[in-house]
């Protein structure tokens, strides 16, 4: 597991506001699972906006990344009002195409089932941790899962920056980069899903250059 820990270390970012302690990778070893996440959101203020979809990959950290188990559902806004146009636009919100979704406390009850304890890792995962700090505060559930989270942007950064097949660090440029078929793009299943891919495929890049993967702790 040490060669694994060592090649994410470049992504992985304390959280604060719930745990001091700075032993960022022994959270990470201590967990010792991954959820992969992303969100579509009415707009960009997790104060005024909400979110759309939720989408997760649950996979262990372990060579090859093996996955547990995967769930994604639409959310129903409470307050579709103040949404910005361009990004409903975006994720394809329509009525009728939200007409099953889910409440956000449905929503937030699955992540919390799937991720207790685990280590949130996502693509730029900044803008979708403060929207699930707000999710759970307005669900009312204290947060559940371990107080680092994995960015795994950074990491494709530091791998392929010296590279010329890659001039765009957005999630899909990458992924098409990397010959990554998607499921579909502003789907955040699908997207949670090339998040957990891309991982996959830096992971077997990183070993291919150096000479191999260690032994699994």
């Amino acid at each position: 597991m040490q060669h694994l820990i060592d090649f994410l270390k470049p992504g992985l970012r304390a959280l604060p506001e719930h745990d001091s302690r700075p032993e960022l990778e022994e959270h990470l070893a201590e967990s010792g699972v991954l959820l992969v996440v992303d969100l579509e959101m009415t707009g960009s203020n997790p104060q005024q906006h909400e979110v759309l979809e939720a989408g997760c990959v649950r996979v262990l950290l372990r060579d090859g990344f093996p996955e547990e188990a995967s769930w994604g559902e639409r959310v129903r806004p409470k307050h579709i009002g103040n949404a910005n146009p361009a990004a409903l636009k975006v994720v394809g919100y329509t009525p009728k195409a939200w007409r099953t979704a889910i409440e956000l406390e449905a929503a937030v009850a699955h992540l919390e089932e799937l991720g207790a304890g685990t280590v949130l890792s996502g693509w730029g995962i900044g803008h979708d941790l403060t929207f699930l700090a707000e999710a759970f505060r307005r669900a009312q559930r204290p947060w559940p899962f371990a107080p680092v989270a994995l960015d795994i942007q950074p990491i494709a950064r530091n791998l392929l920056r010296r590279g010329e097949q890659v001039d765009r660090f957005n999630l899909g440029h990458v992924a098409d980069r990397l010959g990554i078929g998607r499921m579909g793009e502003h789907s955040a299943l699908a997207d949670a899903f090339a998040t957990y891919d891309v991982l996959v495929k830096l992971t077997e890049l990183h070993m291919a250059n150096n000479g191999g993967a260690g032994s699994e702790a």
